[in-house]
């Protein structure tokens, strides 16, 4: 009868490398589908808009610069897929201006009535490169429920408001960007101090007077 020798160490460190390496060509093997199964679950963020029929720049007064749309849906939402979207439409008006996905900010710009029956007014002078979406459940013509986007520029003089032409359908808006009002020239700034000084001192003035003649 033969006795079985005791492993020794160096056999069980033999067998514990000959494991690692099945362990290590195992993990290798299956790394392409554990990869293909991540892709698969990673939320998407890329655009998908559809534009189903050609937006009217003249559906608002005064009338757009640049129309993007008409994209099928509701693109105005905070989903990755909608921030996507959106960022595509305003991309395709061709503005200096880039949306960053920054939605918390430009939904609290969003109006869901209208005032006096056709205006869209979000609260603040529109100056400058200025850019609104509005969808639509139904809008006017044959587009159906989609969203447009419009670039204006309103320069200096600016705007108060944007009127709908055509109401139909109108379901909210919202502001992504508008510049800031003229800043006076510094000559300006000075006829202005000069005129304030000199209403000051026609104020005290007359009340030198006044008190003079009570005086008397």
């Amino acid at each position: 009868m033969t006795l079985l020798e005791p492993p020794t160490l160096a056999s069980r460190a033999e067998k514990g490398v000959i494991a690692v390496g099945i362990f290590r060509k195992a993990l290798l093997a299956s790394a392409p589908a554990i990869a293909s199964l991540g892709a698969l679950m990673a939320p998407t963020a890329s655009s998908a808009a559809t534009v189903v029929y050609p937006c009217d720049p003249a559906l608002v007064s005064p009338n757009a610069t640049a129309c993007s749309g008409y994209y099928e849906g509701n693109l105005l939402g905070g989903s990755a897929d909608k921030r996507a979207d959106q960022a595509t439409g305003v991309a395709a008006l061709g503005a200096t201006y880039t949306f960053d996905g920054d939605w918390d900010t430009v939904e609290d710009t969003k109006i869901e009535a209208l005032v006096n029956g056709n205006l869209l007014d979000f609260g603040t002078m529109l100056y400058g490169q200025t850019i609104i979406a509005a969808h639509f459940g139904n809008v006017a013509g044959p587009a159906g429920n989609v969203t447009a986007f419009w670039l204006f520029d309103f320069g200096t003089a600016g705007a108060s408001s944007v009127a709908l032409n055509n109401t139909q359908g109108f379901s909210n808006a919202v502001l992504y960007t508008t510049g800031a009002g003229a800043v006076p020239e510094p000559s300006v700034w000075m006829l202005l101090i000069l005129a304030f000084g000199a209403i000051g001192y026609a104020m005290r003035a007359s009340k030198g007077a006044r008190g003079r003649v009570a005086c008397a």
